[in-house]
């Protein structure tokens, strides 16, 4: 009797080690699988960008857009992303510096739904660039925007970062990730 009880108890020993073994496997590829971001590379009109995997290429509404990519989630049905990151090319003639204020002194006088934050010089690599930040409101979404402005070549190029206001702050990450590891070519 003792022997069959001893052979129960280590056949239910096993049992139980086993379980606890397929639990914690189906529970770390379940992990696995939801932190598995990977970065992505996109190269287009003298840029080249890194950015996470849960962010991809989606619409823009700018005639001059380059390239633009939006957090995953927040892509609409027309392909717009609420979250995202816009690379634009202009070409201008002319003071770069006076290009640039011109634009968001155009915005200012045209909307009152523009209201700059702040502006200021930044740097984006090794390039010298402009920093403007400001919020908008053209629909009745209050959007915050982040944009860097840098010169090559007698055009000015463009990285802005937008999302709505409750969005902004966190991920604001991405942008940065972004801006640290541009390649400008």
């Amino acid at each position: 009797m003792n022997n069959k009880i001893l052979k129960g108890s280590i056949i239910a020993i096993i049992l139980i080690v086993f379980l606890i073994f397929i639990a914690s496997s189906v529970t770390s590829a379940e992990a696995k699988k939801s932190n598995d971001t990977t970065i992505e590379t996109l190269s287009k009109g003298g840029l080249v960008i890194k950015y996470p995997s849960d962010w991809g290429y989606s619409k823009a509404n700018s005639n001059y857009s380059i390239m633009s990519i939006s957090k995953l989630s927040s892509i609409d049905s027309k392909g717009v992303g609420q979250i995202n990151i816009n690379c634009e090319k202009k070409p201008i003639e002319g003071d770069f510096v006076t290009f640039v204020n011109s634009t968001y002194k155009a915005l200012d006088s045209s909307s009152s739904s523009f209201e700059m934050v702040s502006s200021g010089e930044s740097m984006i690599g090794d390039r010298k660039a402009l920093e403007y930040i400001y919020v908008s409101n053209d629909t009745g979404d209050e959007r915050e925007h982040k944009a860097i402005w840098f010169e090559k070549g007698g055009q000015a190029y463009v990285l802005l970062y937008s999302a709505p206001l409750d969005k902004f702050e966190s991920n604001m990450y991405v942008f940065n990730y972004v801006l640290s590891e541009i390649k400008i070519t």
